[in-house]
């Protein structure tokens, strides 16, 4: 009489075909992030840090009298805008010797933000009109080069910055998100590594007399981008504010860069450090030391004797509000006789698995929780 199945043969039996439906979800997922990354990570470096580039390099550079030799404003139109693109050419001289140049701004091309394009171009176009001299910035290293207009223009920057976050953003992430289960299974090999649950985005190890704990750089991935999402778009608002009013009295432009932009820019740089850092903690009966580090960069370190540390205890970090549902993350921290708290676990997601974390280290490493 044939024997049935056990239901662990039957897991044990299915287990190889769900593991390659998995895997194959995971490359469709990966090829579908990889354009969304190749564009956001192409803007950064072949855009915003090479013009970020250029504008320092030129606040160096001289000013020098050019002469023009044509200067016209360009109009390319379409059904649902219009952009504008500055040309001109110009003759300089530097020690005795006369050089032609063509470059117009630090940013090259045409666009419509603000409207920088056209007050250049009618600048330009007024002065040939004139025949009037105009200031160039001639590198002292290098006469070729020169350029008339220098500014930076936070505005067009701002837009290309949105490019990156949220292209580039969501990309890496999915990337990050599709290869790193295998690197986490790895690392959780070993009969006393224990694996945190889902509302703990790391791992934690006991030790003889104490416990190790990583949190790795990309906890909650997910909700930290749409954060930084969230202030790239107000970052954004604020900069395209057109900066030709900055010297007009009405105060009303500052105070709306002040406050999207301030706003914007806050939140962006907090989701950036909130996403690319990572803490590693030792807890043992000789003491606490932890290591923070930002993409993978030390950026802090601390060592506490055993004899210093107070207790353990939970802290509310922050909550994220959607609709009608409310989610609360927390931190465990040490607090030192002197009054001073050091953070040893962070981004827990709700109290009962912050609790259940606080219990196990108390009760391997011998230090007070109340």
């Amino acid at each position: 009489m044939k024997r049935p199945s056990s239901p662990s043969t039957t897991r044990g039996a299915r287990n190889p075909a769900a593991r390659t439906g998995k895997r194959a979800g995971g490359w469709l997922l990966g090829l579908f992030a990889l354009p969304f990354a190749a564009v956001g990570v192409g803007m950064l470096l072949l855009s915003v840090l090479p013009t970020l580039y250029d504008w320092a390099r030129v606040q160096w550079w001289q000013p020098v009298p050019a002469t023009l030799v044509t200067a016209r404003l360009e109009t390319s139109r379409s059904s649902k805008s219009s952009s504008y693109t500055v040309k001109a050419s110009y003759r300089y001289q530097v020690a005795g010797r006369e050089y032609q140049g063509d470059r117009v701004a630090i940013s090259g091309g045409g666009d419509n933000v603000g409207d920088f394009q056209e007050a250049l171009g009618a600048r330009l176009e007024q002065a040939l009109r004139d025949g009037a001299p105009v200031q160039v910035w001639v590198s002292p290293t290098d006469p070729a080069q020169a350029v008339i207009d220098r500014s930076l223009r936070p505005g067009l920057l701002a837009l290309k910055m949105v490019f990156v976050v949220v292209f580039g953003g969501v990309g890496v992430g999915l990337l990050v998100h599709v290869l790193r289960p295998a690197r986490a299974a790895q690392g959780l090999v070993g009969s006393n590594g224990q694996p945190l649950t889902a509302g703990m985005p790391g791992r934690v190890e006991r030790i003889p007399g104490g416990v190790t704990m990583y949190f790795p750089a990309g906890r909650w991935w997910g909700l930290k981008l749409a954060l930084a999402l969230f202030g790239a778009v107000f970052l954004a608002v604020g900069a395209l504010v057109p900066w030709e009013q900055e010297a007009s009295a009405d105060v009303a432009p500052w105070l709306l860069r002040l406050v999207f932009g301030g706003v914007g820019g806050m939140v962006l740089l907090g989701s950036f450090y909130a996403l690319a850092n990572s803490l590693r903690v030792r807890l043992d009966h000789n003491g606490l030391r932890t290591e923070r580090r930002l993409l993978g960069l030390m950026l802090q370190w601390h060592q506490v004797p055993g004899p210093e540390i107070a207790r353990l205890r939970v802290v509310e970090s922050y909550a994220v509000q959607s609709n009608s549902r409310r989610e609360v993350y927390f931190r465990i921290v040490a607090e030192l006789r002197g009054g001073r708290q050091l953070t040893i676990a962070q981004d827990l997601k709700g109290r009962a698995q912050a609790d259940k974390l606080l219990a196990s280290i108390g009760g391997w490493t011998g230090y007070a929780t109340r």
